[in-house]
């Protein structure tokens, strides 16, 4: 089971809002809308699906839309484009322990990452957060440009050995088992070494870390 489907599972009914990331945009204070909704004025909007357990941004997307929304599923929204640096923060209450920020893959910018590392980079939970975070032992935000726009009721489980960052290997980017593929990688030369995902997450063979 993975951390997010464990997550849904343990959450109270009342926090229950978080997995619907239309309703987190919405409450953030972000131009957005469901499907079947016209967008303001026509332009780029990310769009994605409402609910997504899975991860790994699935199926997340821009697309020009120049009036009506009927066109997409109706699990989707679409949503202003944000710019600035992907930082994911865990928090103890309203603390931050963790803030790592992620390198965006040149191929799949908008569903993968290169890379992860720490950073001094965070920012405080928006009111509207209210007393969630009391509930919990630790949440996860992730944040773009400084815009909320998801949460998580777990902390970041590939920052859980000690280590300072990540280089995610994708299932798809490799003919061979991580055994045979990473045997002599120069990483491992770098002080990297593998963690593998044991088919916990869709895309992903696991990841190196430092």
């Amino acid at each position: 089971m993975s951390m997010e489907s464990s997550a849904w599972k343990n959450c109270k009914d009342e926090d229950l809002w978080i997995f619907d990331k239309l309703i987190v945009a919405r409450r953030a204070g972000h131009l957005c809308g469901p499907s079947g909704v016209e967008v303001p004025y026509p332009g780029e909007y990310f769009v994605k699906p409402v609910t997504n357990i899975e991860g790994m941004s699935k199926n997340a997307r821009i697309e020009y839309i120049e009036k009506t929304t009927d066109h997409l599923h109706p699990g989707e929204f679409w949503c202003e484009i944000f710019i600035g640096d992907h930082i994911s923060i865990d928090y103890n209450g309203y603390i931050p322990v963790l803030s790592v920020i992620g390198t965006k893959h040149e191929k799949h910018p908008h569903t993968r990452f290169t890379h992860w590392r720490k950073t001094e980079q965070v920012y405080q939970l928006p009111p509207f957060i209210s007393f969630m975070p009391l509930r919990y032992k630790t949440i996860n935000c992730e944040f773009i440009g400084g815009k909320l726009i998801e949460i998580h009721l777990r902390e970041n489980p590939d920052f859980a050995y000690g280590n300072s960052e990540i280089i995610p290997v994708w299932k798809d980017e490799s003919n061979d088992s991580p055994e045979t593929v990473f045997a002599n990688t120069h990483l491992i030369r770098d002080g990297y070494r593998f963690i593998s995902d044991n088919g916990k997450e869709l895309d992903r063979l696991g990841i190196w870390i430092r």
